[in-house]
């Protein structure tokens, strides 16, 4: 364990302290003219009403919250707020088929005295499907608007936690006033995940799917004993009131499909099995590692969402480097360059074997989600496919397609307007309406003088150059360098480690008041391990603190700015 852990926290901090302000000039517009009037209409614009319905010079109505009407001879409205399209393009907001958007993380639960019993208690086991997004909505939450930046303006969300953490919904990606404004369809599917209680029953995965069918089979004969008692309770002893027996219900009764956290092939091969032998409805998302079951989805009928987050390309070894390589090194170079293009290709795959799909930015950092949908295009994915995993299939998959999806007449009003075709690579997102509110973004001009202000911009950033941290591990200390480098609004960095370890990508975090916080996810041994850290900058120090929640740990850790 003491190795697992060293190693844990040395990935933990391999990808810690990149910054990455979420840039949240997208907002809402309660004054001015759209205070006065939830009426619209986009004139003279592009319209690409789904995949591969495009009308050109056309004006799109909006009012209340609805698409009233799309052509090309279409009335304006005297009271409407006119935006002038030309040169714009209209489609329908994207949808995010698993995320955990707009939750907020609760607080771990304590360490049980009776850990070590055949049944923990339910709530540290991560065994809570009575719970619900709508328990950790957090309608000030910063990931709803960096979404709604990147075209998002719906997402099936899903709460925090681990085995069974509780039912997902789906929510608008709008700024309201109260939760209950942003949910369009609650409770809609059983969110599970093969994520173990630590050092506790069901801790690992064979455990968590005996679990997983000993739960669903109880459902299932207290479910009768239930419709058996409310038909004539004489006679009948009265059944004992379960709240987690109670949640199966649903899935029992095929009123709620189960969506599974399932990245690597034999997760999704698990969840399949367990759908397979218990019969109920089945989804899979955040999937990374498809390209091999395309046939096996089609058959089985499962609801798949490909993971937005994509690894690096590996580096192709040149010249000096090429030659020093043995033979067994240039095979596993191959075989790296090999998977990567599998990877990134799958999507492609997918479509072509006619699964319909739609897209999760659980594990995905958002400002990354563009950049590598256009890398799934440029590996063999259509325009056309990759909007309709935004769009239509997920619309469908989630089953939102009669209200959401297309620009079409009475339609909810989630639209994205760009300045460019979406998948060209410099385009940009001009509005956003989400339920019929506009949201406006700046459109950043390219060129010299840009570059200009971007320099200047990081030259007075408390972030940006190199830093020595020093964090503690269950060995001792651990110390190296890390660089940091901004470009817009976007932080990049490396980190470089004292005792050898391979340089690291530094990934995005968020940055306000002083308070640097993120989340990311490891694998250890085979299982998907959370980490959350949160610490403050002041001045040249940086002090924060690694939780491995997973592990009932946390650690210590600090950086200096050099030269300071």
């Amino acid at each position: 364990m003491k190795l697992l852990l060293t190693k844990t926290i040395r990935a933990v901090f391999l990808m810690l302290l990149t910054v990455s302000t979420v840039s949240l000039n997208a907002q809402s517009d309660p004054t001015g003219e759209s205070a006065v009037t939830r009426t619209f209409a986009i004139t003279n614009a592009t319209v690409i009403q789904a995949p591969g319905k495009e009308l050109k010079g056309a004006t799109v109505v909006i009012k209340n919250g609805l698409i009233q009407a799309v052509g090309t001879n279409v009335t304006v409205p005297t009271n409407a707020q006119v935006i002038d399209g030309k040169d714009m393009f209209v489609y329908a907001g994207f949808i995010d088929g698993l995320a955990n958007t707009g939750a907020k993380r609760p607080e771990n639960t304590p360490r049980p005295n009776d850990l070590f019993s055949p049944d923990p208690p339910n709530d540290y086991a991560g065994i809570t499907p009575e719970h619900s997004l709508l328990d950790q909505l957090d309608i000030e939450s910063n990931t709803i608007a960096s979404m709604r930046k990147e075209g998002f303006a719906i997402s099936h969300s899903v709460p925090f936690g681990r085995m069974l953490p509780g039912a997902g919904s789906i929510i608008l990606l709008g700024d309201k006033k109260h939760a209950d404004e942003l949910i369009l369809s609650k409770d809609v599917t059983m969110f599970t995940q093969f994520a173990g209680a630590p050092g506790a029953y069901p801790g690992n995965v064979l455990g968590i799917m005996a679990k997983y069918r000993n739960l669903y089979r109880n459902a299932e004969n207290n479910k009768k004993h239930y419709d058996s008692y409310a038909e004539n309770p004489s006679g009948i002893e009265r059944p004992e009131r379960d709240r987690v027996t109670e949640a199966f219900f649903p899935v029992v009764t095929k009123q709620q499909a189960v969506m599974y956290d399932a990245s690597g092939v034999l997760e999704v091969q698990r969840a399949m099995r367990l759908q397979k032998e218990l019969g109920f409805r089945l989804m899979v998302g955040n999937v990374k590692q498809a390209w091999d079951l395309g046939q096996m989805f089609k058959d089985n009928g499962t609801g798949v969402f490909l993971s937005l987050d994509l690894p690096d390309a590996p580096k192709e070894a040149k010249g000096k480097d090429l030659d020093e390589m043995t033979e067994e090194t240039k095979r596993l170079e191959a075989r790296k360059v090999d998977f990567y293009k599998k990877y990134v290709g799958q999507a492609a795959s997918l479509a072509n074997s006619g699964v319909k799909f739609g897209f999760s930015s659980l594990d995905a950092t958002s400002t990354k989600v563009k950049a590598n949908l256009l890398t799934m295009i440029e590996n063999g994915l259509s325009e056309n496919d990759a909007l309709a995993a935004l769009t239509t299939n997920a619309a469908s998959l989630l089953g939102i397609d009669k209200i959401t999806g297309t620009v079409e007449a009475g339609k909810i009003a989630n639209i994205m307007v760009s300045n460019a075709p979406y998948f060209t690579k410099d385009s940009q997102i001009k509005f956003m309406f989400v339920d019929g509110d506009k949201y406006d973004f700046e459109i950043k001009e390219k060129g010299a003088a840009g570059n200009g202000n971007r320099s200047a911009a990081a030259g007075n950033d408390p972030i940006v150059g190199s830093w020595t941290y020093n964090f503690e591990t269950p060995n001792g200390a651990s110390t190296g360098k890390m660089t940091f480098a901004k470009d817009g609004d976007t932080y990049t960095g490396k980190m470089t480690s004292n005792d050898g370890a391979p340089d690291a990508n530094l990934q995005e975090v968020t940055f306000a008041n002083g308070t640097l916080s993120f989340i990311f996810m490891i694998d250890a041994g085979g299982q998907s391990v959370e980490l959350v850290v949160s610490g403050t900058v002041t001045g040249n120090q940086y002090d924060a603190e690694v939780t491995v929640s997973a592990f009932n740990f946390s650690t210590p850790m600090s950086a200096t700015k050099d030269g300071q």
